[in-house]
């Protein structure tokens, strides 16, 4: 994937996890907003958690939040 691709779709993720508050979002509620593989959010979230901008749970009632 393109870097410039990539990093407006981190700004549209970031932009949709600020909106939803404290509310955990599902990677692909993400991907639906994104129109992406689900896979392709959890690899860009992976890099986002790395860099401490969010923070992921795992599991059935896990998500992503800012």
């Amino acid at each position: 994937m393109a870097a410039n691709s990539q990093f407006a779709m981190a700004i549209h993720v970031l932009t949709l996890l600020a909106r939803s508050g404290e509310a955990a979002v599902k990677s692909e509620c993400v991907a639906g907003s994104v129109n992406t593989n689900a896979v392709v959010i959890r690899r860009l979230l992976s890099q986002l958690n790395h860099a401490g901008l969010v923070a992921s749970q795992t599991g059935a009632f896990g998500g992503t939040r800012l």
